[in-house]
C-alpha cells in the first residue's frame, strides 16, 4: 500500500476537503479564518466550483486549507481556461484519483500529500508532472 508523504502524515486529504460549501458558507469560513490570522492573502472568492444537485453550485472546502498550494491551483485553473475547457472539469480533475500520482487525487497533490515516489521529485518536477497530467486530461476532454 502506498502512503502519502505530508509533514509526517500517512494518509491523504481528509474527506472534509471534498465537501462542497455554498457561497455563503465559503465566505463565512473565509472570514473566520482571516479573523484568526490563518488565511491572509487568500482569494476572496473560490476558484473551483462543483455541481451540487441538479441546479446548484458548491465550492469545495479544500480551497480554505492553509496547506493549499494556491499558485499551483491558480495555474491549473488558467490552464483549463486557456484550453477553453469548462470550469466544472477542473473539479472533476481534482477529485479524481490518478495512477501517476500513486492513486492520490489532485486535491491531495495541492495539499502536499504525495507518495514517496512523487515526494522524491523536486518541487519543480512535481509541479510540471501535475500540469502535464492536467494537459492529458484536457486533451481527452477535447476529443
Amino acid at each position: 500500500m502506498t502512503h502519502a508523504v505530508n509533514h509526517g502524515v500517512d494518509e491523504a486529504a481528509s474527506p472534509a476537503c471534498y465537501v462542497p460549501l455554498s457561497f455563503a458558507e465559503f465566505k463565512e469560513r473565509l472570514v473566520r479564518l482571516q479573523a484568526g490570522g490563518n488565511q491572509s492573502g487568500r482569494p476572496q472568492v473560490p476558484l473551483v466550483s462543483a455541481r451540487v444537485g441538479l441546479n446548484g453550485e458548491g465550492y469545495p472546502a479544500f480551497q480554505l486549507d492553509k496547506r493549499l498550494n494556491q499558485p499551483m491551483l491558480l495555474e491549473l485553473c488558467e490552464l483549463f481556461k486557456l484550453h477553453q475547457t469548462a470550469d466544472i472539469f477542473v473539479w472533476d480533475f481534482l477529485r479524481t484519483r490518478h495512477k501517476s500520482l500513486g492513486g492520490f487525487t489532485g486535491v491531495d497533490f495541492l495539499l502536499d500529500f504525495f507518495t514517496p515516489a512523487v515526494a522524491a521529485m523536486s518541487k519543480g518536477e512535481r509541479e510540471q508532472h501535475f500540469l502535464e497530467l492536467a494537459l492529458e486530461e484536457i486533451g481527452r476532454l477535447q476529443q
